[in-house]
């Protein structure tokens, strides 16, 4: 009995060593900085108070908000319609080297600097227009978005797409299936969780996306909410009530996130269980 007490406890602290780097990882540069956050943004600046960091939740920023996840829905819209036709065409071909190069195409973006792409796609579209500064409008934010996160949206989808067995979709087919009728009801189901997962990393980056809008938009109202947190950020350096205003609006934008994530959650399973109870 007391061989295999100090077994198990042998094993806990292996688990426990091997785990330590994801805990320290998941301290520092996830749950100090959020309950950083938090402290600040109900701690008033010197000579005010708490309901002076969340005045500046109006109806400017709120505007903006509604406006920040439009603009970041449809970049995540158009990632995923132009993605997941890209990556399933991909990953019917047979060819090795092919699929090897164009992932080479695809992925070299990432590799260049956030900034030299979006400089690049302005001058590309002002050179289409033949004269400097032509763009203006959301619109070109969310092209531009578009051009950037793509890749992250293909990459999970064609890894999935690529390993997936071949024998599914001839069996719908066998079965009467239309092309269609497989894509909706065999290859989508397959490839869920990798469009969760490309989704999340288009969604997030463009909600709060900040380069993008001051190169790509020359509108006057060009600006989205996370051009306000870096303004706010930059008058934090000198000025302590900014911390405050931009931690409150960091909070409502997690708010947001938070219970938009509860309600997909809750309606899975409601509509999980529908299904298992008709089936």
């Amino acid at each position: 009995m007391n061989s295999k007490f100090k077994s198990s406890k042998a094993k806990l602290l292996k688990k426990f060593f091997l785990l330590l780097p994801f805990i320290l990882i998941t301290l520092i540069f996830i749950i100090i900085p959020v309950c950083l956050v938090l402290v600040k943004a109900f701690i008033p600046a010197s000579g005010g108070t708490v309901a002076d960091n969340w005045a500046i939740i109006n109806g400017f920023i709120w505007q903006k908000i509604f406006t920040s996840f439009i603009v970041a829905l449809l970049t995540t819209l158009f990632c995923l319609l132009i993605g997941f036709s890209f990556a399933y065409l991909l990953s019917g071909s047979r060819s090795k080297i092919f699929k090897t190069l164009v992932l080479f195409i695809i992925t070299a973006p990432i590799w260049m600097s956030f900034l030299i792409k979006i400089v690049g796609l302005k001058c590309f579209f002002d050179i289409v227009a033949g004269y400097d500064n032509s763009t203006y409008g959301h619109i070109w934010t969310i092209i531009g978005l578009t051009y950037v996160y793509l890749p992250f949206m293909i990459l999970p989808l064609y890894s999935v797409l690529n390993d997936m067995p071949r024998n599914l979709v001839y069996a719908s087919y066998d079965l009467g299936c239309s092309k269609t009728r497989t894509l909706i009801k065999v290859v989508i189901p397959y490839c869920l969780g990798a469009m969760v997962s490309g989704i999340t990393l288009v969604f997030l980056p463009s909600l709060t996306t900040v380069g993008v809008t001051q190169f790509l938009n020359n509108s006057t109202d060009a600006s989205l909410i996370g051009n306000i947190i870096a303004d706010m950020g930059d008058q934090a350096l000198s000025n302590n009530a900014a911390i405050g205003a931009a931690s409150a609006i960091s909070l409502v934008i997690g708010a947001i996130l938070i219970a938009g994530f509860i309600g997909y959650v809750i309606i899975r399973r409601l509509v999980l269980r529908k299904r298992s109870s008709h089936g």
